[in-house]
Formats: structure tokens, C-alpha cells, sequence
């Protein structure tokens, strides 16, 4: 059976920053890497806040009926594809991305603990913990510099749809992990070093 890791936490909180940690410094022809940004709905069926603005920080923003399906086939050794999430960059052209079956998946997103079928598929899941204002901060910086946002936008996104979204939807989550990885500062060396030295051992005997 294949060995699968959930990364799951708030926005900007290090769940990508850890997975790319791991791609780092794992084979590639032995982990499939995943994230469940590209399984967001397209415009025309996401939620919507009370203000009508589309609020991608819901869990129906999610199409976890797909990501579901897809986790399935990988499960059972089949390779599966998805277009790419581009952020809503004018003028990018999304790709589509192959994810093919390996000894050991690795996958993060926002709700993945929120859905149990999803959750329970996961042998390992790791609930990175940012507090405020560090995630606020980080947040603010990589949509300024990464996605070409205004700070004002910024600013309000978080304040009326990202921060309820985590009180209500994805700090509960954190009760789901086996592993809680505090991120305060941006140096999780001694939580990575734990996490790799046990993924190699993993991978050493797949």
C-alpha cells in the first residue's frame, strides 16, 4: 500500500512551503506531489460572500468530489490529470497536470482534513499552525509580490472572508493531525528534519 501525507492549514500558514521543503530532498520518481489549489470550481459555480464577491475560501470553493475521484485512482494505481490553477493571472494559460501513482503521496490544501473520506485516506496528516498577524503578514506579501493584488484588496479579503473561513472551517481541523507543526517565524528546521528522517525511511523501504 502506498504511504500518504496531508498537509493541511490556514492560508500563508507554510503548507506549501513545507511541501516543497520535502520535494526538496525526496526522490521524485517515488513521491507524487499534489495540491488541492487546482481543484478549485471554475468562477461560474463558486460560493459567494454576503457582499456577492466569490469567496474561494469556503470549502465548497473546493471540487472535492473530483479531488476525491482522483485520490481514489491514485489509490488504486492509476494516473489522473486536472488543469492548473492559475490564480486568476490575466493572461495565464492553465496547463494540465499529470499526477501519476507513487510509493508515497504528499498533498496540502486549506480544507483537505475537512471532508472525512478525503481525511481518513491520509496515514500521516500534519496541521501546520501560523498565529496572528504572522499569516496576515505573509499573506499580504506573497499576493502583493506572487499574484499582483493591492494591498487594500488584501486587507479585505482577509479580514471578510479568510480569517472567518479559518475560525469557522479549518482551525477545528487541527484536532484531525497526528503532527502540529508551529510556524511562527519561518523556520520549521526541527519539524522538517523529524518529518523527512521518517518520509526516508518510507521511501528507503517502498
Amino acid at each position: 500500500m502506498p504511504y500518504w501525507v496531508g498537509i493541511c492549514g490556514g492560508s500563508a500558514s507554510g503548507k506549501t512551503y513545507l511541501l516543497e521543503l520535502l520535494r526538496r530532498h525526496l526522490p521524485p520518481d517515488k513521491v507524487t506531489f499534489l495540491s488541492t489549489d487546482h481543484y478549485y470550481r471554475d468562477l461560474a459555480h463558486q460560493p459567494r460572500d454576503p457582499e456577492g464577491r466569490v469567496n474561494f475560501d469556503h470549502p465548497e470553493a473546493i471540487d472535492h468530489e473530483k479531488l476525491y475521484h482522483d485520490l481514489l485512482e491514485l489509490r488504486a494505481g492509476r494516473s489522473v490529470s486536472q488543469r492548473e490553477y492559475t490564480f486568476n493571472r490575466p493572461g495565464a494559460t492553465p496547463r494540465l497536470l499529470t499526477f501519476a501513482p507513487a510509493p508515497v503521496l504528499i498533498a496540502e490544501g486549506l480544507f483537505l482534513f475537512y471532508w472525512a473520506p478525503i481525511r481518513e485516506l491520509f496515514d500521516l496528516r500534519i496541521f501546520m499552525e501560523a498565529p496572528e498577524p504572522y499569516r496576515f503578514i505573509r499573506r499580504l506579501q506573497r499576493d502583493q509580490t506572487e499574484r499582483g493584488y493591492t494591498p487594500d484588496s488584501i486587507t479585505h479579503q482577509y479580514l471578510t472572508q479568510v480569517l472567518p473561513a479559518y475560525e469557522q472551517f479549518i482551525a477545528p481541523l487541527r484536532r484531525f493531525a497526528h503532527v502540529i507543526i508551529q510556524n511562527d517565524y519561518g523556520d520549521i528546521t526541527p519539524a522538517l528534519k523529524v518529518v523527512l528522517s521518517h518520509l526516508q525511511e518510507v521511501v528507503r523501504k517502498s
